[in-house]
């Protein structure tokens, strides 16, 4: 494994931050001045399909990267993007009594307004 293909594993494994692609290109880019997004994405694949870590695809917005591989969810602010973990009980049991088919996999993405941001007026503040 490459000195780059570690610190791309630590930077995941040492936080329990949900990052995107571009977040991990700047948390490395002091350290490896001549890195490219392109390397950046291509290590985070391969490390999403050999089940290292757990891509999240988002249509809204850049997919995101995290080192927890077991089963759950997952709020995202619509505002300030941060996101947390949830773990809803007998999720998957439930969705399949409603297709009556197996799940291959889903996940699932909840939109809300975090309570820092539910007392803001993004309308007037500064940007």
């Amino acid at each position: 494994m490459t000195k780059l293909q570690q610190a791309i594993l630590e930077i995941l494994k040492n936080s329990k931050d949900h990052f995107t692609a571009e977040d991990v290109f700047w948390a490395l880019k002091p350290q490896f001045p001549k890195l490219a997004l392109g390397t950046v994405y291509r290590n985070l694949n391969y490390f999403s399909d050999q089940k290292m870590i757990r891509r999240v695809y988002r249509a809204d917005a850049p997919d995101f990267y995290e080192w927890n591989t077991k089963p759950h969810d997952h709020a995202v602010c619509i505002k300030c993007g941060v996101t947390s973990d949830l773990f809803v009980p007998d999720l998957k049991d439930f969705l399949k009594s409603q297709i009556l088919c197996d799940i291959v996999s889903f996940d699932l993405n909840i939109s809300y307004i975090c309570p820092e941001c539910s007392g803001k007026n993004f309308e007037t503040e500064e940007e």
